[in-house]
């Protein structure tokens, strides 16, 4: 009777154990099926294209066509009169320039890597994402970028420098080559980040486009004032009958008098002025006209 009681307990504990696993082998497959629909409706498609875009594959440019799948892990080339903008899911795209070449979710495990751009131009108008949501994430060579919600271009020379420039919006960057803090560009502004530079110092070249424009437009008002009060005093002065001089600092023989000047000795009034201050026959001065006395 003991053996008994002991071959049902065992076979009870057999049972459970088996429903256990049963149990974590449904809820593991189910975890890998969420992953792989996720994965999959990440899927970008090609919205619209023109000139050479391809696909590489192998190290091989493979033709690319209008409406065709982007999976994640693929590399898009453009060619010089290529472009080409993707479509995502949630209603975000990424407009490609030419002569880019991009890779769409490099890191297909992790759904924040949006965009690796390696050399080119590329626009993103990403959808605003749900409180509590992590950033995306757009890398290039020499810089790493977060953003929520926005539209911004990244464009990547042949240097290898990255320079990102926001329309709406405000983005994240940090430099990928070296250590330090996140810098903040707002609507507006561009950020230059170089290779070899922390980004604490590009960061100063951050400009506001709006602000420089202000700028401009306060030093062309400026100059055409001056200039406007230049002509003014211009037309001033040429108008004096007396050849006097204006305000400007212009003498009188430039400001349109046609009187000449004096010979040397002689005042305005035609008298002579003698060595000295003495007689005129003194020291080879001029004569004074008949009937005249000198003084």
């Amino acid at each position: 009777m003991g053996g008994r009681g002991r071959l049902k307990n065992n076979g009870s504990h057999w049972k459970r154990a088996a429903v256990f696993i049963a149990a974590v082998v449904c809820l593991v497959a189910s975890c890998f099926s969420d992953a792989e629909a996720q994965l999959t409706s990440d899927t970008a498609h090609i919205t619209t294209m023109a000139g050479r875009v391809s696909v590489e594959r192998g190290g091989e440019l493979w033709t690319a066509s209008n409406g065709q799948a982007i999976e994640a892990g693929q590399i898009i080339v453009t060619g010089n009169d290529g472009s080409a903008q993707l479509g995502l899911p949630d209603g975000s795209s990424i407009e490609i320039f030419p002569n880019s070449r991009i890779i769409y979710r490099a890191n297909r495990f992790n759904l924040r890597d949006l965009l690796d751009v390696y050399l080119g131009k590329v626009r993103l108008q990403i959808q605003h994402l749900l409180p509590g949501d992590m950033p995306l994430r757009v890398t290039s060579p020499t810089a790493v970028i977060s953003v929520r919600g926005t539209v911004f271009d990244v464009e990547v020379d042949a240097a290898q420098d990255t320079t990102v420039s926001v329309a709406t919006g405000a983005v994240g960057v940090r430099h990928r080559l070296m250590p330090g803090q996140e810098v903040i560009v707002q609507s507006g502004q561009t950020l230059h980040v170089v290779s070899t530079l922390p980004l604490t110092a590009a960061a100063k070249a951050a400009v506001p486009l709006r602000t420089l424009g202000r700028v401009v437009r306060v030093v062309s008002d400026t100059l055409a004032q001056i200039n406007s009060a230049r002509g003014s005093s211009g037309g001033q002065s040429g108008g004096d009958p007396a050849g006097s001089s204006s305000g400007g600092g212009v003498s009188s023989s430039d400001s349109g008098s046609n009187e000449t000047k004096p010979p040397a000795g002689e005042d305005d009034t035609g008298g002579s002025s003698g060595s000295g201050g003495g007689s005129g026959s003194s020291g080879g001065g001029p004569t004074a006209p008949p009937g005249d006395v000198l003084p």
